[in-house]
């Protein structure tokens, strides 16, 4: 289900700028989604060295599909948080967890695992967030 902490990524990520953000090398729009939630915690004060809290989005057609999806992320370390039917539509979200360093590469690099694993499941991976740690 939609939780507003969900709804405040989403604004990052539609209104954060990469301006000041070091050069990296990306090759999709939801690396360059990435990079700029990374750049928006910087700019707040997090410490990107320190653990976070990192919450992950899943989004899929079918609950058994979900379901699975959530079964797989289990098997890779994530903690499964919520399996729910996202309000007023026919979509089902998976909502994962995982403590780790925000760092660029590595954000980068599950946001293409993720997606996979998503598309491979009939859903899409909708992205991450978290609370600064400063």
């Amino acid at each position: 289900m939609m939780k507003p902490f969900h709804l405040l990524l989403c604004s990052l990520l539609a209104g954060a700028s990469l301006t000041g953000f070091p050069a990296v090398a990306q090759t999709s729009i939801a690396e360059q989604q990435d990079a700029r939630v990374i750049e928006s915690l910087q700019r707040n004060g997090a410490d990107l060295t320190k653990t976070h809290d990192i919450d992950f989005f899943l989004v899929f057609g079918q609950e058994s599909d979900a379901v699975a999806a959530a079964d797989n992320l289990r098997a890779r370390g994530y903690e499964i948080a919520s399996i729910g039917k996202v309000p007023k539509r026919t979509l089902w979200e998976v909502h994962a967890k995982r403590k780790m360093a925000p760092e660029i590469g590595a954000m980068q690099a599950i946001t293409r695992d993720l997606s996979a694993l998503a598309a491979s499941h009939h859903g899409y991976y909708d992205g991450w967030g978290t609370v600064g740690i400063k």
